[in-house]
């Protein structure tokens, strides 16, 4: 097996993202179209693995955050629509009508060489104007998106596709009241362009957040990115998930889908009084039995954890002893006898009953899961656990 001539890899498991997959489809209407995330190496979770898991899942969309993401996807065979979530640039124009991508606008000068392509090539690129509603990064003010969308409405080398925006806290509070308004805001202008004669197949808003606790919000299409892999966006969420009426609907729980394992590349024994690692920040107080792990913060393993983290061996705590290095960090063996050079210890996941989680980590980190997952380094093989 593959996995024998390893010193380190990610485990997915597909069938947690199929079980997620699902769930979330169990709570949208029949006309909600789901779209996942698959941006920045599928969260950390392996682009290419997680693309063609999810569209075996039946996934309506898939999301990417640029246009080589985008040239990726076809060129992995992947057939659905896919969504660029960012503007792109005046020179990528090119690249986005031959990956048949559709794209956020924000900028006239952008949708008319988009046009100008649409027109040369008699099949219009599809749009999604970014709505600003209280986010403050992309977007535009509602007389501008009017304007851009009456634009593209009328020009025949685009379409017009959806209205888009993105809530600022839906995650972060249990209190909605500035989504509501963010909300509102995106419908009046909805609600202004259908007005003026202008047809808006898609009017769209719904995070991971969103889509798991408020159904009123789900819209055309929803863009679930961190539940997909199995993780809530915060503990607000899955409190807040909990308590909702119609979550006893819906049987699964998310399924975390990354296990990150390494194998001990050496043991040795550290007298009492040594010191381990750089800056000799960890005292050996009696003496010990430590194993080396081949990775450090080069591969992901951030070097906040040292001395605070641990990894699981055998289902049983390891700590982390000194400072992580840049590929390689040393943790406690002397309470585990029985391990050995090759043994595999789980850095990031469950084993055996135990559990370090990317929360766990956050905590630890001062992060979010998000940051956790994705900053894992892309060079580490991903590898199906199916």
């Amino acid at each position: 097996m593959i996995r024998d001539k390893l010193k380190s890899w990610c485990e997915i498991n597909g069938k947690a993202l199929h079980s997620n997959v699902k769930s979330i489809r169990s709570l949208l209407a029949p006309t909600t179209k789901l779209g996942v995330v698959v941006k920045s190496n599928a969260y950390g979770h392996g682009f290419d693995l997680c693309a063609k898991i999810f569209e075996c899942a039946s996934v309506d969309w898939l999301i990417v955050n640029s246009v080589q993401e985008a040239t990726a996807l076809r060129a992995l065979g992947i057939k659905l629509p896919v969504y660029i979530c960012v503007q792109v640039m005046p020179e990528e124009v090119d690249e986005v009508a031959a990956s048949e991508a559709r794209v956020v606008v924000c900028d006239k000068e952008i949708v008319s060489k988009l046009a100008d392509i649409g027109r040369a090539l008699n099949r219009p690129i599809p749009c999604h104007v970014k709505l600003e509603t209280g986010t403050h990064r992309q977007g535009l003010d509602s007389e501008s998106a009017v304007e851009i969308a009456e634009y593209i409405f009328n020009e025949p080398g685009v379409y017009l596709e959806g209205l888009t925006t993105h809530f600022a806290d839906i995650e972060d509070t249990s209190n909605h009241g500035f989504t509501d308004g963010q909300h509102q805001r995106l419908e009046e202008v909805a609600d202004r362009l259908r007005q003026s004669g202008v047809t808006l197949p898609m009017v769209h808003s719904a995070s991971s957040a969103s889509t798991l606790l408020r159904k009123d919000l789900h819209g055309d299409i929803v863009r679930v990115g961190i539940a997909a892999y199995g993780l809530w966006p915060s503990s607000e969420v899955s409190s807040s998930f909990k308590n909702l009426s119609f979550s006893a609907t819906n049987p699964n729980d998310l399924v975390p889908a990354l296990n990150w394992k390494a194998r001990i590349s050496q043991i040795k024994e550290v007298d009492s009084g040594n010191s381990i690692g750089y800056g000799r920040t960890f005292i050996a107080k009696s003496r010990m039995r430590i194993g080396i792990i081949p990775v450090g913060y080069y591969e992901g393993y951030d070097r906040r954890l040292s001395n605070i983290g641990y990894v699981l061996i055998e289902g049983k705590k390891a700590r982390v002893c000194g400072r992580v290095c840049m590929n390689m960090f040393m943790v406690d063996l002397t309470d585990l006898p029985h391990v050995k050079v090759g043994s595999i210890a789980t850095l990031l996941g469950a084993e055996k009953g135990a559990n370090v989680s990317a929360e766990v980590w956050a905590n630890w980190l001062g992060t979010i899961n998000y940051e956790v997952v994705s900053r894992i380094n892309p060079e580490l093989p991903r590898l199906s656990s199916l």
